[in-house]
């Protein structure tokens, strides 16, 4: 090696690398047992994520506990509620809420007197 670089040697062994590393990945991806692979295993994922989903549902039914489509369900028709007593204010002309009433603090000390 006559180069002063002394890394040069490291990046033509990294591209050579990279080159070798990209022909066999491309070769690997292109076959159909790969793909066949690939398709078994989202399959499987889905079979999984559809079991956990039963048996979560099945759980908190048993704890008599809402599931999540409940809890959807639910703020649906919440924000329903919410949207008709929206329309009947308006419609009703709304006045805005009274401030709150001032109240003494809650302390150990006893009030000062005033005067």
């Amino acid at each position: 090696m006559t180069t002063n670089d002394p890394a040069a040697f490291f990046r033509a062994m990294l591209g050579e690398w990279e080159k070798m590393a990209n022909t066999v990945g491309g070769d690997a991806l292109r076959s159909d047992e790969w793909s066949r692979a690939m398709h078994g295993a989202q399959g499987a994922t889905l079979q999984a994520q559809a079991a956990w989903k039963e048996a979560s549902t099945r759980a908190l039914a048993a704890a008599n506990m809402p599931s999540r489509t409940e809890f959807e369900q639910l703020s649906a028709r919440i924000a329903g509620i919410e949207e008709s007593l929206a329309r009947i204010e308006s419609a009703l002309g709304a006045r805005a809420p009274a401030p709150p009433k001032v109240r003494p603090t809650r302390t150990r000390k006893p009030p000062e007197p005033q005067g």
